[in-house]
């Protein structure tokens, strides 16, 4: 079976649907702007509106919005694959970054190109408008959730 049939085979649209409900709400997605605008399995596609809260002190796209929107794609990706209560863990991510960034839309594309029972492997593609302005790869640990104390 190749990995796209895995990936079609183990995705959870319903789990899909809830992280992308997630994103238009949780404080630290909400607080960048980030919206999923495309999800099917192995893949996502977020993006993000830029604006002066964005920008660093001469008026660039700061870094770490891009790496912060690369580290949530990296992780809501992965999610629709696993077992329902396992947690994708980020273990690295590494950046590489082309070209400057100054306004318009930014979006972030997200596929897996591994995916095992514990460790998982995603390329993510950065775009401003449709220039490619930064790439990266991350891996993820899918662990089980904690145990609750009792």
């Amino acid at each position: 079976m190749t990995l796209a049939d895995e990936l079609r085979a183990s995705y959870n649209p319903r789990v899909a649907d809830a992280l992308a409900a997630a994103t238009r709400h949780a404080p630290f997605p909400t607080l960048l702007g980030m919206e999923v605008v495309e999800q099917r399995p192995g893949f996502v596609a977020c993006r993000v509106t830029l604006s002066e809260k964005h920008k660093n002190g001469i008026g660039l796209l700061h870094g770490g919005v891009l790496t912060a929107l690369a580290d949530h794609v990296l992780s809501i990706v992965v999610y629709p694959h696993v077992e329902v209560g396992k947690w994708a863990a980020t273990l690295d991510l590494k950046m590489s970054y082309f070209a400057p960034v100054r306004e318009g839309e930014l979006r972030a594309e997200a596929e897996i190109i591994s995916l095992r029972k514990r460790i998982g492997a995603v390329r993510i593609d950065l775009k401003n408008d449709d220039t490619l302005v930064a790439a990266a790869m991350g891996t993820v640990y899918v662990k089980d959730a904690p145990k609750k104390h009792e």
